[in-house]
């Protein structure tokens, strides 16, 4: 009779041949057909170390473990959010409070809550386009007409300045300046900003109706901003929401115009071109039409997760815009580059793949500068940016397939 003993397990055979073949030969590789977490299971039913592989397995290893991690994170994020609305519902009391939130916050597929999301994305979109459509040229020659004529007596012209800011390509240097300054001073904007925006009192029957459209949209604005107040189950999370304070802001905004113009209307001299300029974030109402979209969600949640590699891509083109523009200044012209800072805005073009063409390098050292520029942009930038593509892509397939599968 045979003295042997056989040992039968019931593992998978690709697996248990690359553990094997580590065994004998002392090497350990990832089977190219088997599921990398598969096979790290299999080590850890054999008690074999991940760290025991191969190099040109280890890179498939550690991308794997980053991208599990990233999901698990995007999915305790997820399950963290669910639960804070379940637990906000729970506690919510007014049954009509609660529905009412639901629609404001397009929070079940409901026909009504479809038929609100439908009016506020409308409303959105009319207010954007509203004032849009009032800066056509149209509506600025008439507005500018008014105040060549002296029927806005009471509109200033403010202008704010700054040394050491400028929106020309070539303006920090005053060559001509008798008091041997070395930067001149340069306006922050182009001209005073109500210049831009429309008044009732300059604008004609033809431009009016935007003002009457501004009006309506900002009504509706207000009175949803009550209402999602009034229903919201908790006000400290609420205002710890970006997108709600982007309303509220816009909405200060919409207000501080007008105090601005009622000012003018009774003559009052204020100089309130700030309050004007926060016009501007009116186009910000746009994230509210996709605050609901996953594909949104994981953009932003992508950009927080890789917030360090992003930081490291900037910092790299921080560092080439300071060296390049330092060499630039010092071998260019200052006719072409008057300053350091002047170089600053020609070489962050440059390495961004951009190249507006306000200011080109006309030596041939200068030349040289600016190809090593624009190709030292494309490599820091392809070395960062695939990541941030490789983490929202996994991501985003996660959530489609689990959207599939409910």
């Amino acid at each position: 009779m045979s003295n042997k003993t056989e040992y039968s397990f019931d593992r998978p055979r690709q697996c248990f041949d690359a553990i094997y073949n580590y065994c004998v030969l002392g090497k350990l590789h990832i089977p190219p057909t088997v599921c990398t977490g598969e096979f790290l299971e299999e080590l850890d039913f054999w008690g074999v170390k991940a760290e025991k592989l191969e190099k040109c397995c280890h890179h498939r290893y550690v991308l794997f473990m980053r991208e599990q991690e990233n999901l698990r994170g995007f999915i305790n994020c997820t399950e963290k959010e669910e639960d804070q609305n379940d637990a906000a519902e729970k506690f919510q009391n007014n049954g009509a409070k609660s529905r009412l939130w639901n629609i404001l916050d397009n929070r079940d597929r409901k026909l009504e809550t479809k038929g609100y999301f439908v009016l506020s994305t409308a409303v959105i979109l009319l207010a954007i386009f509203g004032v849009a459509l009032s800066t056509v040229s149209l509506t600025l020659e008439n507005n500018n007409t008014a105040l060549n004529s002296g029927q806005a007596s009471t509109i200033g012209t403010t202008e704010y300045t700054t040394p050491m800011l400028s929106t020309t390509g070539a303006g920090w240097m005053n060559e001509s300046n008798k008091n041997g300054s070395k930067f001149s001073e340069e306006k922050m904007f182009s001209n005073s900003a109500r210049e831009k925006v429309l008044s009732m009192r300059d604008a004609d029957p033809d431009t009016r109706w935007f003002l009457y459209v501004e009006h309506f949209t900002n009504a509706f604005f207000t009175m949803e901003l009550i209402a999602r107040l009034v229903c919201c189950p908790s006000l400290a999370r609420y205002f710890r929401g970006y997108l709600n304070l982007v309303d509220i802001i816009v909405l200060v905004a919409s207000f501080g115009r007008y105090i601005v113009l009622l000012a003018d209307m009774t003559g009052s001299s204020t100089n309130a071109d700030p309050l004007l300029y926060l016009q501007m974030l009116r186009v910000l109402r746009l994230l509210r039409i996709i605050e609901n979209v996953p594909a949104f969600k994981i953009l932003c949640y992508s950009v927080r997760l890789e917030r360090k590699d992003l930081m490291t891509m900037l910092l790299f083109l921080f560092m080439g815009m300071l060296l390049f523009s330092n060499f630039l200044y010092f071998v260019e012209d200052n006719e072409d580059f008057p300053s350091i800072p002047d170089a600053w805005w020609f070489s962050i073009v440059t390495m961004t793949t951009v190249g507006f063409g306000d200011m080109v390098p006309k030596t041939a050292v200068g030349r040289i500068i600016g190809a090593m520029c624009a190709l030292s942009g494309v490599l820091f930038i392809s070395l960062t940016i695939p990541i941030f593509v490789n983490t929202f892509q996994s991501l985003y397939l996660y959530a489609s397939f689990k959207s599939n599968r409910l």
